[in-house]
Order: structure tokens, then C-alpha cells, then sequence
């Protein structure tokens, strides 16, 4: 699943090629991945990108009257490709533009999905609305954040899992993130001190940003579009790796809420 530096990477590289232009139709061959087909079409065909932005794992494509949002889920792509490209199996989405090019949403699984919003709505309504602070952001209320956390009675990567609480994390980083923290992911979260917690969001927001720099993490199939590759899995310190970088011992491998979770039971506390 692309997650927030993978999402990052993918913005920024359809931005360089969109901005600018306008969607003089749409064809879709999977309603579902659009929120009410027929109002999308009516509010976006004929309009102009301004320019693609990002909020945790969702894209928003700013128009010149609204914006609609896209959440890649599990396998989600975009590609900007020329207009006489010929769709391929899996190609749900076609935004046809003004200069002879298409783009493209690509999604093997049908989970992503697409929406139209105002600009009035679109942080104060479902869903962005419903997530927490960005994993990567400079500022956060660390009080705020901790009062939160006390009362959570689940494991650490359970929580930092969960988008309302703090968004943009998923699996891969969440355990890049603990192992940094020195924090043991099934540490109950009300038991984390305050200066955990702060140490979780520096980590959070080094290992995001390098992850970005890098190009995100390819993994199974993720690939951002254009086909820019990611190689933050060359700097992974424990997802997926057998031993820890620090102590050498055995990783331990585990299932915390149905997620595969990798860390070191000597370093993580």
C-alpha cells in the first residue's frame, strides 16, 4: 500500500505534468471508484488543474472551481500517457486533457476511490475532516497528542496506525518509526511517557521526509507514476530484514492487529 512518502512522490510527479491543464472529458468503467458518477463529471469536465496538493495518503487535485480528492488504497496508480494510448485491463479512470495526452487511474483491486468536493468542504467534511495531524509536520500539540494517547488502552503500532490520531503512517514506517524510538510496538500506548511520544513524532518526521528524498519505498507493487521507482528499502533498518542493525540478534516477527510487524525485543523497550 502507498503510503505517505509514496503518495508525496506521486503528487509532485503528476503535478509537473498537470498543472495547468484542463479535463475535457472523463470516462470511467468502474462506477464504484467514483463518489456519484454523473455530479463528478458535471463539476470537473471542463475544468482547470491548478495543481495537485497532499494531506496524509490523499491526493487533491485543485481545480479552477473545486477540488476532488483520490485515495490509492492498496494498489492505486496513476499515468499520464498520450491520447491514443490504448486502456489496459485494470484501467478504471480516464481524465481526457487539452493537450493530447490522458491521464490514467490504474487500480487491480477496485479500493480506491475518488471524489468531488468545494473548497469550502474539503478539510471540513468526510474525510479529511476525520484525520489527525500529519505524521510529518514541523508543528504539533504534543499535549493535545498525549492527552489522546493516555487514553488508549491498544498497542503503540495500533495506534500510530490509526489515521485519526496521527495521519500518513502505515505498516512499513510505523516499525522504522518504533525501532528509532527505541520503543517496543506492543507497548500499550497509555504507557508511553510524554518524551516517548515526542521522540515517536521527531522520528516520524525524519524517516517520512527521508523516505520522500528517496523516492518512497518500493515494496511488492508499489511504484509511484511515470514510473518512478522508490529506494527507501534499501535504507529500511528492520521491515523485512532478518537481524538488527544495531545488536545483531534475530528481529522478531509478529502480527499486531492483523499487520506484520517486525522489531527488536533487545532494543525496543
Amino acid at each position: 500500500m502507498p503510503e505517505l512518502p509514496e503518495v508525496e512522490v506521486v503528487r509532485a510527479t503528476l503535478d509537473r505534468h498537470l498543472a495547468g491543464l484542463i479535463i475535457k472529458d472523463i470516462d470511467c468503467f468502474y462506477e464504484p471508484i467514483i463518489e456519484n458518477l454523473s455530479f463528478f463529471k458535471e463539476k470537473v469536465v471542463n475544468q482547470k488543474i491548478i495543481e495537485i496538493k497532499r494531506y496524509a495518503k490523499y491526493l487533491i487535485f485543485i481545480l479552477s472551481n473545486g477540488a476532488f480528492l483520490s485515495h490509492l488504497r492498496m494498489e492505486g496508480k496513476y499515468f499520464y500517457v498520450e491520447e491514443d494510448y490504448e486502456i489496459q485491463k485494470h484501467q478504471h479512470v480516464v481524465f481526457h486533457l487539452n493537450n493530447g495526452y490522458k491521464l490514467i487511474y490504474q487500480d487491480v483491486r477496485k479500493f480506491g476511490r475518488i471524489e468531488y468536493k468545494s473548497i469550502e468542504d474539503l478539510y471540513s467534511t468526510y474525510p479529511l475532516s476525520e484525520l489527525g495531524p500529519e505524521a510529518n509536520q514541523k508543528e504539533y500539540n504534543l499535549d493535545e497528542l498525549y492527552l489522546k494517547l493516555k487514553r488508549k488502552m491498544l498497542p503503540i503500532k495500533t495506534v500510530l496506525l490509526d489515521q485519526k490520531f496521527i495521519s500518513g503512517l502505515g505498516n512499513i514506517y510505523v516499525d522504522e518509526v518504533l525501532y528509532a524510538a527505541h520503543i517496543s510496538p506492543l507497548r500499550r500506548a497509555s504507557r508511553i511517557k510524554k518524551t516517548e511520544l515526542e521522540t515517536i513524532l521527531i522520528s516520524s518526521q525524519a524517516i517520512l521526509n527521508d523516505a520522500i528524498k528517496k523516492k518512497g519505498t518500493t515494496i511488492r507493487s508499489y511504484t509511484s507514476s511515470l514510473g518512478v521507482i522508490g529506494n527507501y528499502q534499501n535504507f529500511l533498518m528492520v521491515h523485512t530484514k532478518k537481524e538488527c542493525p544495531h545488536c545483531n540478534r534475530g528481529l522478531s516477527i509478529i502480527k499486531i492487529g492483523g499487520r506484520t510487524s517486525y522489531y527488536c525485543k533487545a532494543c525496543q523497550r
